[in-house]
Formats: structure tokens, sequence, C-alpha cells
């Protein structure tokens, strides 16, 4: 299933539902026409409280919509082309980011190093990054970090272009959204740990990064700024991944730039990491976990950078295509910072 949360353009409120045949059909229209009516599929928020229930309702109804498509009320099935897609977790419990790419780590320490280091320091720290990135390529690191899970955006809106920045940049990531993960759980009783995956889209603020890294509290405001996660377009269910672990992934950025990867960097899989976190504590279901930058995906790792007014997407496999549009007024960033002044932005 791929779960959504839509505005169409004949009604005001925000409907849970599901895209069917490229359709967008709420729950409430599905449970009136089969009569299989659950508290659990009212909103995401009653999704997940009531998971895993809800989600074998909601499979029923949908394979049951999926067989009489065509008798379905043609007024409130929508062209997904006609509805506004929503993030489709609304208010996601915690949003938390790991860094298990470790070629993407290697690639983008090179890139900082250059800006952040004079030619003799520069070298050395190379051939340490190198040697650190042989030595641990193979070894999952657990390592992560707490996003603001108060700054979600969707498909087609823009994340704010913070002023203390003028070289901002995205990390596609492959995001699990957990269903039922409680402190201790382990082998099968994780079967329903993953309720689905998402795009995660963590906008990244670089030439702040370094300093608040080297502090050894992780990323802070380079990550955190205002409308800066994006999520989206679907809530896909694992049943339609077959392998979480060999996703392609394309992301373009405007005309300039397109960049190709696959989610096989990664070096532990997503329940592994799932397990892991429930040595120490309960996770709420709707929590979003990422994975990490998909290597090769990121204007860090080339010295690429984004340009005011770009339209940036993200294809994952089936999991649909994630766009945000980059604001083109950026009046207020910074002309001169740590790195050098970016001329683009002065056009």
């Amino acid at each position: 299933m791929k779960l959504i949360n839509f505005l169409s353009n004949d009604e005001g409120q925000t409907n849970f539902g599901v895209c069917l045949k490229n359709h967008a059909i709420s729950f409430h229209i599905l449970t009136e026409t089969f009569g299989l009516n659950h508290l659990g599929l009212m909103n995401d928020e009653s999704f997940f409280q009531q998971y895993p229930e809800s989600n074998r309702i909601a499979k029923c109804l949908v394979e049951k919509a999926s067989e009489h498509f065509s008798e379905l009320d043609a007024e409130h099935v929508y062209s997904l082309d006609t509805v506004r897609l929503l993030p489709p977790i609304s208010s996601p419990p915690a949003l938390i980011d790991f860094g298990l790419s470790p070629q993407h780590i290697r690639d983008s320490a090179l890139t900082l190093v250059k800006y952040e280091t004079k030619s003799f320091v520069r070298l050395c720290l190379n051939a340490i990054i190198h040697l650190s990135y042989k030595k641990n390529s193979q070894q999952a690191n657990y390592r992560y970090y707490k996003c603001n899970h108060n700054s979600i955006i969707g498909d087609m809106e823009s994340p704010v272009w913070p002023e203390f920045s003028s070289y901002l940049d995205v990390e596609p990531e492959l995001g699990i959204v957990v269903g039922r993960a409680e402190l201790g759980m382990r082998g099968d009783d994780l079967k329903d740990a993953i309720a689905g995956y998402v795009i995660f889209n963590d906008f990244s603020a670089r030439d702040i990064q370094f300093p608040e890294m080297m502090g050894f509290l992780g990323p802070a405001r380079c990550k955190d700024f205002e409308r800066g996660n994006g999520i989206g377009p679907f809530l896909v269910t694992p049943d339609e991944v077959s392998d979480p672990l060999n996703l392609e992934v394309l992301v373009n950025i405007g005309e300039r730039y397109s960049w190709k990867g696959n989610t096989s960097c990664y070096s532990a899989r997503p329940i592994e990491i799932v397990e892991h976190l429930t040595e120490s504590q309960s996770l709420k279901p709707g929590t979003i976990l990422g994975m990490g930058t998909v290597a090769g995906c990121c204007g860090l790792e080339r010295d690429e950078w984004l340009n005011p007014g770009e339209l940036v997407s993200m294809t994952i496999g089936n999991l649909g295509t994630l766009r945000h549009p980059i604001p083109d007024n950026i009046a207020g960033t910074m002309s001169q910072g740590r790195w050098p002044s970016r001329s683009e932005l002065h056009k």
C-alpha cells in the first residue's frame, strides 16, 4: 500500500487514504463503500495508535477497492495530479537520523576538509579519512542524532533557506517508519516493527556544519532550521519493498545536476537499526528513522550546491518522487561567511 494524506480541490480537510492506480482515495470513502469501519483509519495518527490491526483492515479495504475500482464513486476518486499531497506522517513523535553510508561519510569529510583546513593539515586529514574508510567500511556504526520533528514538509513544499548559510544542500535518505517496537523486543517479536518506508530529505547548511561536528555534540543549527526536513510523498508498506537495500536512487537539481545511487550503500538493514534502538528504549509508533545519505547523491560529496529557484526532485525505487522547490528570494543570506562567497547567490 501507498498511504497518503491529501487535500482535494473541493474539500478543506485533510484526507487520510491510499494511492491506488494513480488515484487518491480516502479511507473514509472506502469504509463507507465496503463496510469495514475501523477507528484506526480516521487519520494517520489513529493508524499508528491502532497498529498493526489498522494496517490489516486497511489492506483488506485496498484489496477490495482494487478488485472493484471501476465501481467506486468517481466523485470521490481523485487523479493524483489533482490533489495536494501532504506529509504522510503529519506529526511524527520523533525523527532520528543515522549515518550508515560509509562512502558518503568519507566523501563528505574530504569536501569539509577542503574548505576548513590549510594545505599541510588537509593532506594529513585526507590520508586519515581514507585509512579510516578502508578500515571501517563494512562495519555498521549506529551513531545517530535527533532531528527537529516539528519542521516537517511534504511534496512540493519549500524549505526555508537559512540566512546564516550560503551552501544549502540536500540529503536523500531511506526513512524507516516505526510500527510497533518496544523495549527489549528481539527476533520474531519485531515482525510489526516497521510500518513502512518514506523518502526523507534532510536539508543541510554545510558551511556551518564543521564547527558543530567538532563540538562532539552532533549537528544542530546546520540541520534544524525551519522547514528543513522533507518526507513523502507516500508511506509505502513493507510488502511493496522487496529489498530495502536494493533501491535505485535518482536526484535531480534543476537542470544542472543529476546524481545516482543505490541503498545498497547502507551498512545495516532496517530491522537491525530498530533492534539496536530497542535495546535501550521503546519507539513510539510513527517515529521516523533516517538511515543516512545515499552515497553519491548530495552536494557535499561533489562540491556542487543548490541555487535559488531550482526544483529538487528525488526518486527512490518504488517509494515515489519527492519534490522541493528552493526559494528564489534569499536576500538575507550571508555574503561573507567561513567559506568563500558564492557569486551565484548575488546574480
